[in-house]
């Protein structure tokens, strides 16, 4: 009991551990993000990373949720552009800072204003988030896991499970957030990770609906994780399960 406590505590705040988002280690500060213009440092979350990119940038952002939430996300990568050879960034990524600037509460044109504005000849540096939040991980999921290690491993699995859906993009539509997760299990000496969980999907951007996700997703080297096997059952209609991988 004190261990899933313990679990649970940390994924819910912001602590000084480090996790890799698609290979890319962030750190994860007591810091908020309170100003439109900060120092360099921001407050990194779970799901957040940075990336380095050169104009022109090669990305189509939308406003999100219709504009109700502020800020903007991605809505597709141009091909052969800067961002699609980086390879970390996947539509559904939400834009939360411009080198110093802080964009994520910011409306459409506000964004695009600063982006044009960016000096042709510099680096951008660009942080972005997957747009999840904090993972409802419920107390029975959470008393399978024997350490807050394994906590953050099986987070960072779903995370790049989500990704992996997202790069794909089919006919499932798009993946809009992880409802909860209902199944955790980590072998082989914290090496591998075996997820399930409730995602929410939508191919119109009106309705939506649930599909059960299972994922294995395996420590690779310098932090990373790789999805070795990824599916999606539709809980509604015919039941059909989509494999990804």
């Amino acid at each position: 009991m004190m261990l899933m406590s313990v679990i649970a505590l940390i994924l819910c705040q912001r602590t000084e551990a480090f996790i890799g988002v698609n290979s890319i280690p962030i750190a994860i500060t007591h810091e908020t993000r309170k100003h439109h213009h900060r120092a360099s440092l921001l407050s990194m979350a779970l799901g957040d990373f940075t990336v380095e990119l050169r104009k022109p940038l090669g990305i189509i952002l939308q406003e999100r949720d219709g504009g109700f939430l502020g800020g903007v996300q991605v809505k597709e990568l141009v091909e052969g552009g800067a961002a699609a050879m980086h390879t970390a960034i996947v539509p559904g990524d939400v834009l939360l800072q411009v080198n110093d600037d802080d964009v994520s509460a910011l409306d459409f044109d506000s964004v695009m204003d600063l982006l044009i504005s960016l000096d042709e000849s510099s680096t951008a540096v660009l942080t972005l988030g997957d747009g999840l939040g904090q993972l409802d991980m419920p107390k029975n999921v959470l008393k399978l896991l024997k350490s807050t290690d394994d906590a953050f491993f099986v987070d960072g699995v779903v995370r790049q499970a989500v990704r992996e859906i997202r790069k794909r993009n089919g006919k499932l539509g798009d993946l809009l957030k992880v409802e909860v997760v209902i199944g955790a299990g980590v072998q082989e000496e914290g090496r591998r990770g075996q997820v399930r969980f409730f995602a929410i999907f939508s191919t119109d951007g009106v309705t939506s609906y649930s599909c059960n996700v299972s994922a294995t997703g395996l420590r690779v080297e310098e932090g990373k994780i790789e999805i070795v096997s990824l599916s999606a059952a539709k809980d509604e209609g015919l039941g059909q399960t989509y494999e990804f991988i």
